[in-house]
């Protein structure tokens, strides 16, 4: 698969270029992730069930787990009653993590996907998942009508 970014919109500041982590992968539910909340922050968008699942999918990423994992030589720093774990038994540093997104709907975090094979205006994570992996015509993944699954259910 192609790399995925998305683009989004926080507290009426646009968001571009954000790398996505397992897209397509839950149904287009994504979530905003901040990491640092400095002057810097790194913005992340990761396809998840629930806030807890999105922890888990970012400490299990090669490329940005590191930010959130505690490594070994640091545990001291750790106290085993105040530990944080994910699924997979990593211990977590959450300190400078935020997560943005409402829970309890379709798409916590509503943005667009953008990569190879998607329209360039973007695609919504919801559309994404349900997209025909074979590209049509256009090459934006979409069926030969152009209509995407969501907009065919609200037709009918």
């Amino acid at each position: 698969m192609c790399e995925i970014t998305a683009s989004g919109s926080l507290n009426g500041h646009d968001l571009k270029d954000l790398p996505v982590l397992n897209p397509g992968d839950w149904f287009g539910k994504t979530w905003l992730i901040e990491i640092g909340g400095s002057y810097c922050p790194l913005f992340l968008v990761v396809e998840a069930d629930s806030i807890t699942d999105a922890i888990d999918e970012l400490a299990d990423n090669k490329k940005y787990g590191h930010n959130i994992i505690v490594d070994d030589t640091d545990l001291g720093d750790y106290p085993e009653e105040e530990r944080h774990y994910s699924g997979s038994g990593k211990v977590l540093d959450l300190d400078h993590l935020m997560i943005h997104g409402q829970e309890r709907v379709e798409c916590p975090f509503p943005c667009l996907y953008h990569g190879k094979g998607l329209s360039a205006e973007g695609m919504k994570p919801t559309d994404f998942w349900r997209r025909d992996e074979t590209p049509s015509e256009d090459g934006n993944g979409l069926p030969e009508d152009g209509v995407t699954p969501t907009e065919a259910t609200e037709r009918n």
